[in-house]
Formats: structure tokens, sequence, C-alpha cells
């Protein structure tokens, strides 16, 4: 009888993680921000065009996977905090297969794949149109980067997970008390870039809560750019602030 009925509750335990694996699980809700950069500094465009490209596409595959996925575009410029440029919210549904048959859940799966390949054609069009919309005004003049950070902060507060993508030569170019301005004064070595970031980390973290981002920077420069055209000592000064703010990973 003891060996009858542990074989029964090994058999339970098996029909019942088959249950869970076979159930549509929804994935964690993502949030996903690309900060275009359309300052003049950022004047690489042409050569870039095709990374950025490829990025944006392979973004919206990897992070929209469901109704409720959120996707928004800021520009970068004098104002980056309030240049929204598109807001986009996912609405293909994860299907329902629990307790249907293979037939079906293999249908419901091809629908829901077509759906959402449909939908990431529609969203990856939208933004490249906004990858090529030009910016003649008076905005062009500099680049708020921090404003990002506010960006951000209210990106967290939605309680989806954050990922994060700057199409940008990360040149930050800002007059006033307190700001950077890397064309004119970018940091000297590492360690100076570091000292800088920590600082200012600590000084922006009280003005915004970014949480636990993924960042990624995607640079327009070419792989034979001269450190004088690719300061790597900018691209340090941004990996050590997000990381210090709270950002989970950063990469290039």
């Amino acid at each position: 009888m003891r060996r009858i009925s542990l074989i029964l509750l090994v058999l339970l335990a098996a029909c019942s993680d088959k249950k869970e694996r076979t159930g549509n699980v929804p994935d964690e809700p993502n949030y996903t921000v690309f900060f275009i950069d359309k300052s003049l500094s950022n004047n690489s465009l042409s050569e870039a065009r095709t990374t950025y490209e490829r990025v944006i596409r392979e973004a919206i595959v990897e992070n929209v996977h469901q109704k409720g996925d959120k996707v928004e575009v800021y520009f970068v410029h004098d104002n980056t905090a309030k240049a929204r440029a598109l807001s986009l919210t996912a609405r293909t549904e994860l299907p329902n297969t629990e307790g249907t048959s293979p037939t079906d859940r293999e249908a419901a799966q091809t629908d829901y794949e077509l759906q959402l390949a449909r939908e990431h054609a529609t969203m990856q069009r939208q933004i490249l149109i906004k990858l090529d919309q030009p910016n003649d005004n008076l905005s062009n003049q500099h680049t708020d980067l921090w404003g990002s950070l506010d960006v951000l902060a209210r990106a967290d507060e939605s309680g989806k997970q954050v990922h994060t993508y700057y199409l940008s030569d990360m040149v930050e170019s800002m007059n006033g008390p307190g700001r950077r301005d890397f064309h004119k004064t970018p940091p000297a070595s590492n360690q100076q870039a570091d000292d800088w970031a920590k600082t200012d980390a600590k000084r922006l973290a009280d003005q915004y809560a970014i949480g636990s981002p993924t960042i990624r920077l995607v640079l327009p420069f070419a792989a034979t750019a001269s450190a004088r055209e690719n300061n790597p000592t900018i691209t340090r000064y941004w990996h050590t602030l997000f990381e210090t703010m709270g950002a989970t990973e950063v990469v290039e």
C-alpha cells in the first residue's frame, strides 16, 4: 500500500508539472525607451543609420511580447525630458491554452505569433520614421542627457522592467552652473570620469530614482574611430554614473 501511494504521488506531481509547463505564463511586462540624439554633436547619423536600425528592430523583438508592453521614443537635445516623440503600447494578447487540445494550442500559438509579428513590424516602422526625422530648430545646439534620468524615473514608476537604448554619441553639452559640457571639458582620465560620475550620481539620485533599468549605449562611431572622436573617458563616465544610480546592466 505504501508503494502504491508513493507511485500515485509521483504521477500526480508529474501531471501538475506538465500542466504548469504547457500553460502560458505571462512574461514580466516590459517598458522600452529609445533616446535618439537629435543634437548637432551626433552628426554621424548617416554612418550609424544601419546600426541604429538593427538595434531598434532587435530591441522590439526582444522586449515586446504581450499586451501592455510599452515602447517610447524621446529625442535628445536641449530639453530631453519633455521631448517624447512616440508612445506605443502592445495589444497582442498571449493565448490562453490551458485545457485545450494540442491542435488548438498549436493553432492559438501560430495566430499569436502572426499577430505579434505584425505588431512588431508596425512599431519598428514608426520608430524608424522618428529616427529619420530631422531636427533643424535651435534645440539641436545642446545635448541634455541628464534629462533622460527624469524619463527613466517616470518609467520605473510603472513597475515594469525598463530597457533603455541610447542612440547617441553621449556627449553631454549643457551650459549653466553644475552642468557638464564634454565638448569643452571632457574627463581627462578614467579616474576623473569615475570621480565626476560618482559625484554627479549622488546629487542626481536625490532627484531621480531610476530603479534598475538595463541600459545599452549605441554609439555612432566606427570601430576605427580615434580616441579624439570617440573619447573612451566619456563612455566611462556614463557607465559609472548609471551603475552608481542602480542600473542592473550597462553595455555597448
